[in-house]
């Protein structure tokens, strides 16, 4: 059944509904691209460490070759320093999010990131030592924490309810394209001699905040934050640049977003964070929290975040290159997600997706243990590839969607807080984990970790077989009511709810005078 005041069906119900391409105009594709070009950002940042990590010249100044294998990569603490531990400003930037976002509005926290982002890579860029390395990731770190919190908030606040879904979505396509063409910087400094090597990839990290500083300062706020503050003018003004009709249609817009914000703050005032471990809800506060985090342990690290370090300790050829194959064939498979999930359903692809990531899991572990065979050395690196394609194209944008569509609405927010939280803790077990098993000077695993992350992806595919529901084409109300009549996962695809919002493929618009009616079902 529906909640009384239940703002995440309202949310979805504006006057732009019924003809979305007359509401977009050139500034809401202007704001929305630069908004979303945010996560252009954390994607560079993510994909330029492992190569950056992997360089000659950046191990030697702040390690020196390795005590066990003589090599120049990062012994297994020092990749823990490096890769895990700025993960802690991440969390830290996530929770400044939210007062920021209240107090601030969307515009402003994002230029504040963009400030701290800069004075976080200038310390990398000219930093003395390894420690003021990692406290310069830490505080650019802190940066991308809110940015991942902001940017995503202020586009699905602005854009018309009929095209939410793929405004937002499309920031992971930004996001990976500044993969690709952070590795494919330091691809092409990897043959500079000495510190410029691993600096250059830096300072382009630098100039990248200060191009988005500029870029967003002319931007119009979010009306939706501006009429919950109670400045209906300003929240008009920014409506009228981001909108394509009149001034009549922009007015009804503004009331639908004023009756919005009312029913907000009843439903805030209803609902408590601790709600969501309610035993009506705690089956689906548990599935949505898991997809971030178990997205984590099914071995896609090897071949993301510690890709270039991997592919160097097992031996392969050019591991730099390779880490720009790896990074392609992660958005190719993000292209292909909407396709794949919209067309053949989400458990469908979810369970087609995790058995080809445990097959590979177990092919390359399997491979390992032909050491020194140029040819299993070869096919482990060709398998994580494809692993990264399948990941991005089933796990990875599932666990971007999912948890939005199953929580019940009056408790989205709180339930996406706790998502986020569970996917930080991983984030941060995983990344501390991953070195002491393949690294020489460690558990020495190499390419056998891979068997590890296949019997994780075994206990994944058994969750998810009795927990995942299937949600493709269900209005919230139908999910909360398969819900609450306990209706197996494996039965949602073919059940007949006996109660809808609304007939589903209407392309109706729901009045401002329907609004009363929604909030009593």
């Amino acid at each position: 059944m529906m909640f009384k005041g239940d703002s995440a069906e309202i949310q979805h119900v504006d006057f732009s509904h019924s003809h979305p391409r007359k509401a977009i105009n050139a500034q809401l594709i202007f704001a929305c691209t630069v908004f979303g070009a945010a996560s252009f950002l954390f994607g560079f940042d993510d994909k330029i460490i492992s190569p950056v990590a992997a360089l000659p010249a950046f191990v030697e100044k702040f390690q020196g070759p390795n005590p066990v294998s003589g090599k120049y990569i990062l012994t297994a603490r020092n990749q823990d320093l490096v890769f895990s531990l700025p993960l802690v400003g991440s969390v830290i930037g996530g929770l400044l999010a939210s007062p920021l976002n209240f107090h601030l509005g969307r515009k402003w926290p994002l230029i504040a990131a963009y400030i701290i982002s800069v004075g976080g890579g200038l310390l990398q860029v000219f930093a003395p030592n390894l420690g003021a390395f990692i406290g310069g990731r830490s505080i650019n770190s802190v940066a991308l924490g809110i940015i991942n919190a902001t940017a995503p908030l202020y586009i699905a606040e602005v854009v018309p309810a009929s095209i939410r879904g793929r405004s937002v979505s499309s920031t992971n396509i930004l996001n990976l394209t500044a993969g690709v063409i952070g590795t494919v910087v330091v691809f092409k400094t990897e043959k500079i001699d000495g510190i410029l090597s691993y600096q250059i990839p830096l300072a382009v990290q630098c100039a990248l905040p200060v191009i988005l500083l500029f870029l967003t300062i002319p931007l119009p706020e979010s009306p939706q934050w501006l009429v919950g503050k109670g400045k209906l003018e300003r929240a008009r003004d920014s409506l009228r640049k981001l909108r394509g009709f009149s001034d009549e249609e922009v007015d009804d817009e503004l009331h639908l977003m004023e009756r919005s914000e009312q029913n907000e703050h009843e439903i805030n005032a209803q609902v408590k964070f601790w709600h969501i471990f309610q035993q009506q809800h705690l089956k689906r506060t548990i599935t949505a929290g898991s997809f971030f985090s178990l997205n984590q342990i099914s071995g896609i690290i090897l071949s993301t975040t510690y890709a270039t370090v991997f592919l160097q300790e097992i031996g392969i050829g050019n591991a730099f290159t390779l880490t720009i194959i790896a990074s392609c064939c992660t958005l190719a498979g993000t292209i292909a997600a909407p396709f794949v999930i919209d067309r053949a359903g989400r458990r469908p692809t979810a369970f087609v997706g995790m058995g080809i990531l445990f097959t590979i899991d177990v092919a390359a572990g399997s491979l390992a243990f032909y050491k020194g065979n140029k040819q299993a050395i070869t096919a482990i690196a060709g398998l994580s590839f494809v692993f990264n394609f399948f990941c991005a194209s089933s796990f990875f944008s599932l666990a971007n969607l999912m948890p939005s569509e199953m929580a019940t609405p009056k408790l989205r927010h709180h339930t996406m807080s706790y998502t986020v939280a569970c996917a930080q803790t991983t984030a941060v077990i995983t990344t501390l984990a991953v070195p002491q098993l393949t690294s020489a000077d460690a558990a020495n695993l190499g390419a056998k970790t891979y068997l590890v992350f296949a019997g994780c992806m075994a206990a994944i595919i058994v969750f998810y077989y009795f927990l995942m529901p299937e949600t493709r084409g269900r209005t919230f109300a139908e999910i909360d009511e398969m819900y609450a009549a306990n209706i197996p996962m494996w039965k949602w695809r073919s059940y007949e709810t006996s109660f809808q919002m609304r007939p589903r493929g209407s392309k109706g618009v729901v009045g401002i005078d329907n609004l009363d009616g929604l909030r009593s079902l």
